[in-house]
């Protein structure tokens, strides 16, 4: 009986109670959910409010590639300094490392968000220079310098949706949405560099629709791509809490019942794994999205507009939480314009996207949907505050600049 076979049967009934099902469903933590150590940083972020760490417990909260969580911060009273970990990377994912510029920036966002609640005003410096494929150094590398000064405390409904906003990889409802919230989207994305285009038209949503389709079927066709991806799926509950980090069965938007008869299973290859994917991404994902988006830049590898386009998306995603609604990453398409150019080939992925915005100069760097989802999301794993903390002295690449 191959998988699908038993997610249609009613075989899980008999692995559930003989032979060595008791024992599986205990090492899978198919009775516990997104919960554990693993998930402990989603309910004490709190917990230093009004000091620096604050900040950086909200940072730890947010939006990274495949949940690779690649920060380190170094913090003292009035500064925090970020760090790009460059050894939690996706590797042929993401050969330029944009996606793991991304998600700093996301982090950054958070950080600043956080500020104003907690008495700071915060201001923010960056590192410049390109993303290329021959970097020169692959450890830690600073990303950007918060200086903190005190100030009044002041309310933010944004800060207060960090502990709230989660991917959501399920169905969404068919429920348009409202002119109000396209215009609250596009509110929330600023910066003279970065720009947001919203599809909800059936036919252009169909178009795009097809292109990230079609780039989640040349990423599993590209085994090196698939194995960069496998290595970070943690499939049962020790994994999960040996490493804090990583996607999971608990995240992947099945129901409840899917996620059980998913975890008693045995672990699928990787090749395997991912066409699970692509069914997910063509008949759920993409097939239930009301609208979709894109992030845009200038230039896709410039170090400040990636981190910038980074913190837009999770401000989007911020305020999305705020109004009901759901979103999720459908950065594919993008995926495959890293790797195409990474190998030389022919930019198949980019014309395509570039054929979605005639006349706009101006390229993705990021793709997601966005609706209301038919249920609520669960939380990825995070590692601790003090995993992530760093001192002393740390090279960095570039100049600075404002």
């Amino acid at each position: 009986m191959n998988r699908r076979q038993f997610l249609g049967g009613a075989g899980a009934v008999t692995l559930l109670l003989v032979g060595g099902g008791v024992w599986r469903a205990t090492d899978q933590g198919v009775f516990r959910g997104a919960q554990g150590n693993a998930y402990t940083p989603w309910h004490d972020w709190r917990e230093a409010d009004g000091t620096p760490l604050a900040l950086v417990k909200a940072g730890i909260l947010a939006a990274n590639p495949h949940n690779t969580q690649p920060w380190v911060f170094e913090v003292s009273e009035g500064r925090i300094v970020l760090y790009a970990d460059r050894r939690r990377h996706l590797g042929n994912f993401d050969p330029y490392r944009r996606e793991m510029y991304l998600g700093l920036g996301c982090a950054l966002e958070n950080m600043l968000q956080a500020a104003g609640p907690n008495g700071y005003a915060a201001s923010l410096t960056v590192a410049s220079g390109d993303l290329s494929l021959e970097q020169p150094y692959d450890g830690l590398v600073q990303v950007a310098e918060l200086r903190l000064a005190p100030a009044p405390a002041m309310p933010n409904p944004l800060y207060a949706a960090i502990e709230r906003r989660h991917t959501h990889r399920g169905p969404y409802r068919d429920t348009r949405l409202s002119a109000m919230q396209r215009d609250g989207l596009r509110a929330q994305v600023d910066g003279e560099r970065v720009g947001i285009h919203l599809v909800d038209d059936p036919e252009v949503l169909a178009r795009l629709g097809t292109v990230v389709v079609r780039a989640t079927r040349a990423i599993i066709d590209d085994h090196a791509m698939v194995a960069d991806s496998e290595r970070w799926f943690r499939h049962s509950r020790r994994e999960i809490e040996k490493y804090r980090d990583g996607t999971t069965l608990d995240a992947a938007g099945l129901s409840p019942v899917m996620t059980t008869l998913a975890k008693m299973l045995p672990r699928p290859d990787a090749e395997t794994n991912h066409r699970y994917w692509l069914e997910a991404t063509e008949r759920v994902q993409v097939a239930t999205a009301p609208a979709m988006g894109l992030i845009l830049v200038d230039d896709l590898y410039d170090i400040q507009q990636t981190l910038a386009a980074g913190r837009n998306w999770q401000r989007l995603h911020l305020w999305a939480t705020t109004q009901g609604l759901a979103m999720q990453p459908l950065n594919q398409p993008v995926e495959r314009v890293d790797r195409e150019a990474e190998l030389g080939l022919e930019p198949a992925a980019r014309r395509e996207l570039a054929a979605l915005l005639p006349g706009d100069p101006r390229r993705p760097t990021f793709a997601f949907r966005v609706g209301v989802a038919e249920s609520p999301a669960r939380p990825s794993p995070r590692r601790s505050v003090a995993d992530t903390l760093v001192d002393g002295d740390i090279p960095s690449i570039g100049r600075a600049s404002t």
